[in-house]
Parts: C-alpha cells; structure tokens; sequence
C-alpha cells in the first residue's frame, strides 16, 4: 500500500506560491512562473490520489501510476470512491495534466500569472477541505 502525506501536498502547493511570488516580484522568469503550474499539477494530482489511498477500498498500485488527472477521476469512479474535487478543477482536469510536463520540458508553455493564481486559491481551499475531512491539522 502506498503513503502519502497531506504535507508533501502543502509542500507542492507552498512552492506554487513561492514561485508565482517571486515571478511577480522579481524575475519575471518564465520557467519561474511555469514551476508554479507543474506544482499545482502535483498537488491536484496527489489531492486525488490521497483520497483514493485513504477510502478503504482496495486499488490497483498500477492505475495510480499517473499524472493523468481525469484518468484518476475516472478510476475513482469506476471503483466507486466518493472523492471531493471542486467542479472548476474538474472542468480544467485535461488542461491541468499538461501542465505536468509542458511546465517544465515545452519551451513554448506559458500561462498567464493570473490564471495560475485563480487555480493557486481553489487548490488551497479544496486542500483544506480534505484536510478537515481526513481529520488532519
């Protein structure tokens, strides 16, 4: 069985700020600014997966494997796990997957500051809202 920690997801989701912050403060270096997208993408995915882990039903280690955010959703569907996921990150379950690894090997990938600081709120506050229903904090 695997583990995973609500605190490595507060860590994903404390350097999406830290990088979204010293993007806009300082550098206004883009691969800066695309960090923050490829750990919000963590978080969301690992937002899914600690759900899973802790539901108490069993899961294929296999199907876990991926950074793939609808897939996850469908795989918890299919095994009949209730999860919490805010509808605006399902909605954006396709284009939040890309930025796993467009954010840090597609030169081309950018997003605006703003977009990512819409996505940075709801994560923190979706990420609260598993933490007081695992029990956690």
């Amino acid at each position: 069985m695997l583990e995973l920690s609500t605190g490595i997801i507060e860590a994903d989701i404390i350097m999406a700020r830290q990088a979204l912050n010293v993007y806009k403060s300082n550098t206004r270096l883009k691969d800066v600014k695309n960090m923050c997208a490829y750990h919000l993408q963590q978080a969301v995915e690992k937002l899914i997966k600690i759900q899973i882990y802790k539901s108490g039903v069993d899961y294929d280690n296999k199907s876990m494997y991926s950074h793939n955010i609808r897939a996850l959703l469908v795989y918890a569907e299919r095994k009949n796990i209730n999860i919490i996921i805010p509808g605006f990150i399902k909605e954006n379950a396709s284009v939040i997957t890309k930025w796993e690894a467009g954010s840090r090997y597609d030169l081309h990938f950018s997003i605006r500051s703003d977009t990512l600081e819409k996505y940075l709120k709801e994560i923190e506050a979706w990420y609260q809202q598993i933490i007081r229903r695992l029990g956690k904090k």
